[in-house]
């Protein structure tokens, strides 16, 4: 519709700047009936009269069809990211593509256009909108941050890497960069860079608990808990709200052996998020720990119903069943032995 009210208005334009033109060039026949002289200096005139006169009607009629692509790129911009904010990827890369119409170089669009295609798994296409984004715009820090996540997705983290440092170098303050980085270092194997990275991301980071759940989470992984426990525990006063910190400290806990205070943990996750799957499946390894195999029974079949393919939820359930039917053969009465039949 908009571009529809656009044709018309050009059209009107032309209409306008045609009448003009006319109008114009009668006045100049009339002024021709004076002398030479006058005819020339009145030609002159009136050549940057009309000149004026057709500027004065372009200019107002340009700003506007310039308002109108304007108008229809943020349409367009705000409703694919409603798309995208449903997961609803496909529509999104449709409006975002009628938006490039308008502004095919635009890096902001491109890398939002990646995103999207990030979100329904087409690496490929997320990759080649990034690059064609960066070229044009090379030292966009986010477009490099997104691409070195694309590269990092498909395992290749040296390409990744190479775009991590890109953004730092960019923005010095990018935690979700040093982040990244630190996630990619230790993928490489090389602990002492990931850690190095995970502690200048946390001392960047002063108002969410991402970087803290990811230094905690490296720690954990090197078995040192009492670290992880505390970089948890930060977290959660950062941001009591996210229910992840409260399920990545119930595992440290769980580690350490401390099972009622990860069962704790997990019931504080799992109040926060009644969907988080994981945390129904580490609330039930915890209860089969304490050997309650009917209430690890109820949390795997909790982390199913929300995740059906969730594998380790199904073993764990195939196995507490188990034990469960054990248990109760075990429990079972045991027939007593016919008498044996009287001697005559």
């Amino acid at each position: 519709m908009l571009r529809v009210r656009r044709r018309e208005t050009e059209t009107a334009f032309r209409a306008l700047s045609a009448d003009a033109l006319e109008k114009n060039n009668r006045a100049f026949l009339d002024l021709a009936q004076s002398t030479l002289a006058q005819t020339q200096q009145a030609a002159r005139g009136d050549l940057d009269l009309r000149q004026q006169a057709i500027a004065d009607m372009v200019t107002p009629v340009r700003a506007s069809l310039e308002k109108v692509d304007s108008k229809i790129q943020e349409l367009e911009k705000s409703r694919a990211g409603a798309y995208a904010a449903k997961a609803d990827w496909d529509r999104a890369i449709e409006d975002y593509t009628k938006a490039l119409e308008l502004d095919p170089k635009s890096a902001t669009i491109l890398s939002a256009r990646a995103v999207a295609y990030r979100g329904k798994g087409d690496l490929d296409h997320a990759l080649a909108e990034y690059s064609v984004a960066l070229s044009g715009s090379p030292k966009d820090a986010a477009a490099h941050l997104g691409r070195g996540e694309i590269y990092h997705l498909k395992a290749d983290y040296d390409h990744a890497i190479a775009d991590y440092d890109e953004a730092i170098k960019l923005d010095s303050k990018n935690a979700a960069a040093f982040s990244a980085r630190a996630i990619a270092w230790r993928l490489k194997g090389d602990g002492e860079k990931a850690l190095a990275d995970l502690s200048e991301a946390v001392k960047l980071d002063k108002k969410t608990a991402a970087a803290l759940n990811a230094r905690g989470a490296f720690y954990h992984s090197k078995a040192d808990f009492e670290h992880a426990l505390a970089d948890f525990s930060d977290a959660i006063k950062r941001d009591p709200k996210l229910s992840q910190s409260y399920g990545n400290r119930g595992l440290a806990y769980h580690a350490k052996g401390d099972l009622d205070h990860a069962i704790a943990d997990f019931d504080e996750a799992i109040k926060r998020d009644p969907n988080y799957a994981a945390a129904y499946l580490n609330r039930a390894n915890a209860w089969r720990a304490k050997k309650d195999l009917d209430r690890a029974k109820q949390d795997y079949e909790a982390a199913l119903k929300l995740k059906p393919d969730l594998a380790s939820a199904k073993k764990g359930l195939d196995e507490v069943e188990k034990l469960i039917a054990k248990k109760a053969a075990s429990a079972a009465p045991t027939t007593a032995a016919p008498a044996p039949a009287a001697s005559h």
